[in-house]
């Protein structure tokens, strides 16, 4: 991760309108800081989804914590293939990382979006970003 990457997320969700309990896809959690953030802070259940981190380690991290199990759940995914039924996730949150896997055309609309459910949010923060995405 680059710059703190707890700042950015909660200058992201200032504000946000995820209802607690959502069930959340951290998309690029690299070591899960930012999932812990988003269980322990807004109450998510959260799916710490990432291509490179080992979710055996992830959830060794998760557990040393002290959060549920049940609450927070490792996965091996690449963005550009996820693993999960459409229209699965509440919201997509992704924290320094889109800029790694979202420059292909189709992302957002057609590798991101269909995993949100309808009327479900697509929050997205990269280190740099002088103004929003319309």
């Amino acid at each position: 991760m680059g710059p703190n990457p707890i700042k950015l997320e909660e200058e992201l969700l200032r504000g946000h309108k995820i209802p607690e309990n959502a069930v959340v896809c951290d998309l690029g959690s690299e070591q899960g800081l930012t999932s812990v953030f988003l269980v322990k802070e807004y109450g998510f259940t959260v799916y710490a989804a990432d291509l490179w981190s080992d979710p055996a380690e992830n959830r060794a991290f998760f557990d040393a914590m002290g959060i549920d199990r049940s609450r927070i759940i490792p996965v091996k995914a690449d963005a550009a293939a996820l693993p999960f039924e459409m229209e699965f996730f509440d919201a997509v949150v992704s924290t320094d990382s889109y800029n790694y896997f979202g420059r292909d055309p189709q992302s957002p609309g057609e590798k991101l979006l269909p995993f949100v459910k309808h009327g479900g949010y697509l929050s997205v923060t990269v280190p740099g970003m002088k103004k929003g995405l319309p």
